[in-house]
């Protein structure tokens, strides 16, 4: 009970297209797959921000008021892109530890469970 195979032939050309598509099928996969691997984005209150920065709620505000940092308004309440502060940490407009990022990210998914993965 030998079942018999077929050969079939590709010009040179037409399988190099066929594995361009592949491929490019295959990245797109992959970087699909990637972006559902990031973490949500973190938004902080004015509080947290302060906390994190180690400054008053007042100079939070001053930095809001001279455009210093960008913020979203939710209900009345200010709120803070983490990547846009830490944006800003990194073109010096804001200063910060790194290090204090680090623990600041950590924690924030420990006590804000409602939006962890």
């Amino acid at each position: 009970m030998c079942k018999s195979m077929e050969i079939i032939t590709f010009d040179h050309q037409v399988y190099q297209d066929l594995a361009n598509k592949i491929e490019r099928i295959a990245d797109y996969v992959f970087k699909k797959e990637s972006t559902y691997a990031e973490e949500p984005e973190m938004w902080l209150t004015s509080e947290e921000l302060a906390d994190l920065l180690k400054i008053s709620t007042r100079t939070i505000q001053r930095m809001r008021k001279e455009r210093m940092i960008p913020y979203s308004m939710m209900r009345n309440k200010c709120l803070y892109r983490f990547s846009d502060i830490e944006e800003c940490i990194a073109q010096r407009v804001v200063s910060c530890n790194p290090q204090t990022l680090d623990e600041f990210r950590k924690g924030y998914w420990l006590t804000h469970k409602s939006f962890s993965r």
